[in-house]
């Protein structure tokens, strides 16, 4: 069971409206620079064992996938022109576009993609799960991949866009540490931007592709990917005109509804349907308090998300009742309720459970970690949330490094929350 809430309109901003109001029929204009923001710098700029919002951000203009997803969630050829399911779903023929070739110049084959099937299934955080089921990629000829599976996999062709399952250059890795090999700093793709420099601290640029296979795109000369942690700074910079694109949301939410309403901006919502995000809290099932079902339903009954999203995230969210967001069409089932907000209900829970509350108010204390992703101020309503029914929370701030190593590797945890909001009880 999970309760999540997820963003709604944290969307795009962008400057120069007229981008978003010119005629369908006009020619694209043809040159120039992008200043992208882009709010966190990334560690790497490959995905190919990283899933961090940022390099996605920025990983999906040089490496590319098999194929791109359209606002419905269907897939649109990329490196993948055509390809057939098996009707046993045991297989997956790809049939790949002819010409593509690396930054550096060497081809694009079905050994790649083969490669890169397999570094995904061994070294992705998400592809160990996504590609379990893969006995083998088979490689006929230099332009056919056909990934065969143990079972069938029916969520495969909706995993292998670029930002989660990204194609690399196999004449690179192979024979190398794919976790330390410098192409995750400088990398090659086959993507319409080729990598020029990181300024460690300030920017990535990326320069126009002039022999990418979609002739004639991209229509932009560059894009610069800047890096500005201050929500303020970020704020002047699309005013004045220092940037001219940013995700996630780019401004504190506090400013989205003023910085939408001035003239040289436009803004867009849609765009998320692939990464379906969420925010979620996790329980460590290690710590046998939250071994009892009763408190982790406690701690979902506690939480009042509608008044979450009203004061932290200025009414730019939705409830979700799932580990699923809404976006994700295919895949959610509207049909799932949340847990209703009952402060009453979560007491006597606890109750039931053998925690009473002591002398003090308190039944127990527990460790609150959160994704420095997130807002501090997310983690602290939970923490006032939990106080109010005797859970106290021991609330630290820390990197993301230290906090991916804390939560992630150490289990440094009670209850800890993700890259984005949920309270899972099951």
């Amino acid at each position: 069971m999970s309760l999540l809430s997820e963003p709604r309109a944290l969307g795009i901003l962008a400057l120069v409206a007229l981008l978003f109001v010119a005629p369908a029929e006009a020619d694209p204009t043809r040159g120039g620079t992008l200043n992208f923001l882009v709010e966190q710098e990334p560690p790497t700029l490959v995905t190919i064992a990283h899933t961090a919002g940022a390099t996605q951000r920025i990983a999906g203009k040089i490496t590319e996938g098999l194929v791109t997803y359209d606002f419905d969630g269907k897939p649109v050829p990329v490196l993948a022109t055509s390809w057939e399911i098996a009707p046993d779903g045991l297989s997956y023929t790809f049939h790949l576009r002819h010409g593509v070739k690396w930054h550096d110049g060497q081809d694009f084959t079905s050994a790649d993609v083969a490669y890169s099937v397999q570094l995904l299934k061994t070294i992705h955080p998400r592809g160990r799960s996504t590609f379990a089921n893969v006995s083998g990629v088979e490689t006929p000829e230099a332009y056919t991949a056909i990934i065969v599976l143990s079972k069938p996999a029916p969520y495969l062709i909706a995993a292998l866009d670029a930002s989660e399952s990204p194609i690399v250059p196999k004449h690179i890795y192979e024979g190398t540490d794919p976790l330390t090999n410098k192409n995750s700093l400088a990398p090659i793709g086959t993507g319409p931007f080729l990598f020029k420099s990181w300024d460690k601290g300030s920017d990535v640029i990326l320069e126009r592709n002039p022999n990418y296979w979609d002739a004639g795109k991209p229509y932009l000369d560059r894009v610069i990917v800047h890096f500005i942690p201050d929500l303020g700074a970020r704020s002047a910079a699309f005013e004045t005109g220092e940037l001219d694109l940013g995700v996630g949301p780019p401004v504190a939410l506090s400013e989205v509804a003023r910085i939408e309403a001035l003239p040289n901006i436009g803004h867009e919502t849609r765009g998320y349907e692939y990464n379906g995000s969420d925010q979620q809290l996790f329980f460590n099932y290690e710590n046998p308090i939250f071994r009892d079902q009763r408190v982790r339903e406690a701690v979902a009954h506690a939480i009042d998300v509608q008044k979450l999203i009203d004061v932290v995230y200025f009414g730019l969210a939705t409830i979700a009742p799932s580990p699923l967001s809404a976006n994700l069409a295919a895949f959610y089932d509207p049909a799932i309720k949340p847990y209703a907000f009952d402060p009453k209900l979560a007491e006597k829970l606890l109750d039931e459970a053998g925690y009473p509350r002591k002398a003090d108010g308190a039944r127990f204390s527990i460790r609150l970690r959160y994704n420095p992703y997130n807002t501090l101020a997310e983690a602290q309503f939970v923490k006032q949330q939990l106080a109010a029914i005797g859970i106290a929370s021991d609330l630290k701030e820390y990197d993301f490094g230290s906090s991916r190593s804390l939560v992630g590797d150490l289990w440094h945890f009670f209850i800890a929350s993700a890259g984005q909001w949920s309270i899972s009880s099951a």
